[in-house]
């Protein structure tokens, strides 16, 4: 389980006891009171704005046998999975449902790629904002769900469905588009082999209405390296 301060901050708002929280977390209970120790010290140095996206990691065993990471000059998006990441309680050995989507300011352009985390219980519980460079369209779409992907190879998720609104991404991973681009393909193939490692794995299209959120953090990404280099 991965065990964030927003997350012990949400459940003692609701009055959960530390047991409950540890109980919840699948974490001992120590080590729910040394989070909120951690907290009282960061809160005495540290800004309260920059403390909130601070993310504790509790891992009790190894990524999967046969996860590696992308090089850092590999044409995915890049070599830390966590990098753009803001994660709360991501489950581990559960069911996730991802929204993924790619931007690019003049196909090919400053782009960026924005996934949308969500549980079974269809609570948001991560987000991903990042720059990855000047590429088109459809390479910042794979370059979202490849790294979904690994997010969720990562977590050890059993069941795993995402969404995004490029049907031609979705139809490629289907077989029912060939992939006629030399840049595309090396992602392509790296897409279908990570899928291959998730026990269920369901990749489907859907309106770009009903993938907003993904839509905006692809596109923020976007601005944001626009803006700061002015």
């Amino acid at each position: 389980m991965l065990l964030s301060i927003d997350r012990i901050l949400q459940l003692l708002a609701e009055k959960k006891s530390v047991e409950k929280i540890a109980e919840l977390s699948d974490v001992d209970v120590e080590e729910v009171c040394s989070i909120i120790n951690d907290v009282r010290d960061l809160l005495n140095n540290t800004d309260k704005a920059k403390i909130r996206k601070k993310i504790i990691l509790k891992k009790k065993d190894t990524g999967p046998e046969g996860f590696e990471e992308a090089p850092e000059d590999n044409s995915g998006p890049g070599k830390d999975i966590f990098e753009g990441s803001e994660l709360s309680a991501v489950p581990l050995s559960s069911s996730l449902l991802m929204y993924t989507d790619g931007a690019s300011s003049g196909n090919p352009g400053p782009a960026g790629i924005g996934i949308v985390i969500n549980d079974k219980e269809d609570r948001t519980v991560g987000k991903v904002s990042l720059f990855i460079g000047n590429k088109t369209n459809n390479f910042a779409e794979y370059s979202a769900l490849i790294r979904a992907l690994k997010i969720a190879i990562y977590f050890k998720t059993k069941d795993l469905k995402i969404r995004t609104d490029s049907e031609l991404v979705v139809k490629q991973i289907k077989g029912e588009y060939k992939v006629s681009s030399a840049k595309i393909k090396p992602l392509y193939d790296e897409a279908v082999r990570l899928k291959r490692m998730i026990q269920s794995c369901r990749i489907e299209h859907v309106t770009r209405s009903l993938n907003d959120k993904a839509d905006y953090l692809a596109k923020k990404a976007v601005d944001s390296h626009l803006q700061q280099n002015k």
